[in-house]
């Protein structure tokens, strides 16, 4: 089942949500903090640089913030705000979010993981939800998930209640927190980032018509030269959420090598949440 377990994905920019709100749980960044944002960042102890997608800075001056970074998906400034807060605080983070739990739906879930032993070249890389970053699909929703329930990660579960023949319950889920990733104040922060998103950034293809949608894309290289894998995570509404989702589409499904995360996983992210909320 590749939604919980078998081979994990390259999470790509999904995973700057992570690198985020490590930099605001932090208190030494805010939406509003300036960050370099050139065309290329150049890394220490290696001749390879990490490149924008679209080969631009991503501001002028090659400066741009925090929140415009998220809108606009800004790998070099994430990659240089990954190495500036640290691989063990971006680890950290990642743990608070349910990555390394071995949970059960009752199916055993594969456990995420951001790698040990990081160097800066490879926490940059790591950052922009690269290198040997690894996820399950539910593992991206539970954090979206988390962002819009004020910054608690519930325990995730697949069977609500089980009934007997006579139609007694014979079991009942209960709610269960697993952890606090973040404090309600980041994040709400994380969330007015996430529409900017989808207003004003790669996300467009999520906006619904008076409803506002937190959103965040992600388009990750799985290796091999094989086409990206497309995402789109969201929940909706942003201001009352009822509904979080997480989309991958292998290998860019029928877009190929011209998949992009809002353009391919975006439609089905949106499909998915109206569906949900028009119940």
């Amino acid at each position: 089942d590749r939604a919980i377990a078998g081979n994990l994905y390259p999470p790509g920019s999904t995973f700057k949500l992570v690198t985020a709100a490590a930099a605001l749980s932090s208190g030494q960044y805010t939406s509003t903090s300036v960050l370099p944002g050139p065309a290329r960042l150049d890394l220490p102890q290696t001749s390879v640089g990490l490149p924008n997608h679209d080969g631009k800075a991503c501001g002028a001056g090659d400066q741009v913030t925090l929140r415009r970074a998220l809108e606009v998906s800004c790998n070099t400034a994430f990659g240089w705000l990954g190495m500036k807060i640290g691989a063990d605080a971006l680890r950290a983070q990642a743990q608070r979010f349910g990555f390394g739990e071995s949970l059960r739906i009752p199916m055993r879930v594969t456990p995420s993981v951001v790698p040990a032993s990081l160097n800066a070249p490879q926490t940059a890389q790591s950052a922009i939800g690269q290198y040997d970053v690894r996820v399950t699909p539910l593992q991206v929703a539970m954090v979206t998930a988390a962002i819009a329930n004020r910054g608690v990660v519930m325990r995730p579960y697949l069977v609500s209640q089980v009934v007997g023949a006579n139609l007694d319950i014979l079991d009942q889920h209960q709610p269960e927190q697993l952890s606090q990733a973040i404090t309600p104040e980041v994040a709400a922060t994380l969330t007015d980032m996430m529409v900017g998103v989808v207003d004003n950034g790669t996300g467009k293809s999520v906006a619904m018509g008076g409803i506002k949608v937190a959103g965040k894309s992600g388009t990750a290289e799985p290796g091999n030269n094989d086409p990206n894998h497309a995402w789109f995570t969201a929940f909706a509404p942003a201001d009352d959420p009822q509904v979080a989702v997480a989309v991958v589409v292998d290998n860019g499904g029928a877009d190929g090598l011209e998949a992009t995360g809002g353009r391919t996983a975006g439609p089905i992210a949106k499909a998915v949440m109206e569906a949900v909320m028009k119940k």
